[in-house]
């Protein structure tokens, strides 16, 4: 197999590996995962790749931690007891939450991941700034204060996503927030942005005119990782989508820096274990399978949900996607430390300057930020009413796409199509590209349409058939000359050819609705109608006894 060198610099190099290794690998891998997403979607549906990426990748890529936090020696004996108890207490959770049919687990989940994400990016800031020699402690806060609150800051900012905290909330007797309070909870967002970036940029110029020059190359990491969250929640249509587009950046970022870290480890660290020293090799064949391994792992999600059979199945299922999630969030927060001296030293960091971290009484506190909201929302869970629940979602959160989407679903559900046509039509106008929302709001046109023929506004609901038509004429003609055939049968012969009419509008080739129309015309008396249609029937149909015994009966009545 042919070698793979990792890079021992100096320890005052700005790049982890190289120029082009660290922009490829960290920095503006956003410039190769956009257009690679936007290609694959000429091929596959959004709902494809998003499926594909959060099984692959997200669940995927959970698997480097636990390999660490079971197959490193001397971190288990360290932390023995986390290791052990917080898979149980993971599981249990979650799968009692499952049980009850509750979200809150997803909800927790959710924030997690954001928090998670943008320690990360925190994490390889201060990885840059330690490769210059940079250790100030006010740089930190300040690193730490522009993730915070640019992260932070479009989770609140983006409709969206507010949409889907408040979604989860709302069934546990949190009312959504009222378009003021939103407003006002915006502009303090925007100050608190604001004051960070401040801060962060005094401080910056600060530093440099003290003889501190910038550092460009962490400058530029938190540009692209910022730029890339934010263009994933509002520069993109489709916010899961853009979503996955960071995802892809942030697993790219965290299987690379994961893989020098062991790789550094086994040519440093006697305790490294046996599979580690084995998988981590100086070798491209090992970078494969160490892929393969993330993938194969990652590829459980999609096995397991097509072979669960029942609710509990699916609920089990969930449980252990869920707790996989929990438990990488869980584990990188101390198992990846920049500030301890044996995760410097594996990262060729300047390791004078770290410390081993063994606070337990402040773990044991981390642990009730997690417990406490659990048996809050446990206890706080309570039924909702589903139309009442996506009218006030909606009215909270008005240009989120999924908020009037669902009211519309839920006002169809009721059959109350008239009123679902306003959120479904501004639901198609916040993401264009929908084919769900398209398809539902086509549907809905389509009762209404059926509706104003009843009232006699031929016009209008023909209006109304022809843009359902457009977007599913597989459905609206067909389903128009079963409505019209049962009004046949009934004798409302007026409304019978109202519908049968209204099908040959948007779709004129229809046999069916032809020779049904014939079949009205002959019964309302109105014969040369009746013929013409039959034979434009019998043209569709050439061949069909059936058709031609039709046609006969009526050119020889």
């Amino acid at each position: 197999m042919s070698s793979v060198p990792v890079p021992a610099p100096s320890r005052r190099a700005a790049w982890i590996l190289g120029p082009i290794q660290d922009l490829t690998l960290f920095i503006a891998t956003p410039v190769l995962v956009v257009p690679a997403v936007l290609l694959a979607l000429l091929r596959f549906e959004s709902e494809q790749i998003r499926t594909f990426v959060l099984a692959f990748g997200a669940m995927g890529h959970n698997l480097p931690g636990m390999l660490r936090a079971y197959g490193d020696r001397a971190l288990f004996r360290r932390f023995r007891w986390r290791f052990v108890l917080a898979p149980l207490v993971f599981f249990g959770v979650t799968l009692a939450f499952a049980l009850q049919r509750s979200n809150a687990i997803v909800l927790l989940a959710l924030l997690w991941a954001v928090w998670h994400a943008w320690m990360q990016v925190y994490g390889f800031l201060r990885i840059y700034d330690a490769r210059v020699g940079s250790i100030d402690r006010r740089t930190a806060q300040l690193d730490f204060a522009m993730c915070c609150t640019w992260f932070g800051g479009a989770l609140l900012l983006s409709d969206t996503r507010l949409y889907y905290v408040q979604e989860i909330l709302i069934d546990f007797g949190v009312p959504p927030m009222t378009i003021g309070v939103i407003h006002a909870l915006r502009i303090g967002t925007a100050v608190w942005i604001a004051i960070a970036t401040g801060a962060y940029l005094w401080h910056t110029a600060a530093r440099a005119r003290a003889g501190a020059p910038p550092n460009n190359v962490k400058h530029l990491l938190m540009l692209t990782s910022v730029g890339m969250w934010w263009c994933a929640h509002f520069a993109m249509q489709d916010v899961l989508l853009g979503l996955i587009m960071f995802e892809v950046f942030h697993d790219v970022q965290y299987l690379a820096i994961v893989w020098l870290y062991n790789r550094r480890r086994v040519d440093t660290d006697p305790e490294v274990g046996g599979f580690a020293r084995s998988l981590f090799r100086n070798s491209w064949g090992m970078i494969g399978v160490y892929i393969a391994l993330v993938l194969a792992y990652g590829g459980f999600v999609p096995i397991a949900r097509s072979a669960a059979g029942s609710d509990t199945a699916a609920a089990l299922i969930s449980t252990v996607i869920l707790t996989s999630a929990l438990l990488h969030y869980y584990f990188d927060g101390f198992i990846w430390k920049v500030r301890e001296k044996s995760t410097r030293q594996a990262l060729g960091l300047d390791s004078s300057s770290g410390h081993e971290n063994r606070a337990v009484p402040a773990h044991v506190l981390k642990w009730l930020c997690f417990l406490v909201p659990c048996g809050f929302l446990w206890l706080m869970a309570q039924p909702v009413d589903p139309l009442d629940k996506a009218a006030a979602l909606a009215t909270s959160t008005p240009d989120s796409a999924e908020a009037q989407f669902k009211l519309g679903e839920a006002l169809n559900f009721m059959g109350r199509h008239r009123e679902s046509l306003p959120a479904l039509e501004r639901s198609l106008v916040l993401l264009p590209n929908a084919p769900a929302v398209a398809r539902n709001l086509a549907l809905a046109r389509l009762e209404v349409g059926k509706e104003l023929l009843a009232e006699g506004r031929r016009e209008r609901a023909q209006k109304l058939l022809a843009k359902a038509h457009a977007v599913a004429p597989e459905v609206v003609g067909i389903d128009l000359n079963n409505a019209g055939l049962e009004l046949l049968r009934k004798r409302e012969l007026e409304r019978a050819v109202a519908h049968f009419e209204s099908a040959l509008a948007v779709q004129p080739d229809l046999a069916i609705a032809h020779l049904n129309l014939a079949l009205a015309y002959r019964d309302t008396g109105r014969r040369d109608l009746a013929i013409r249609h039959a034979r434009r029937g019998a043209d569709l149909r050439p061949g069909d006894p059936k058709v031609a015994q039709l046609l006969r009966s009526l050119e020889h009545r």
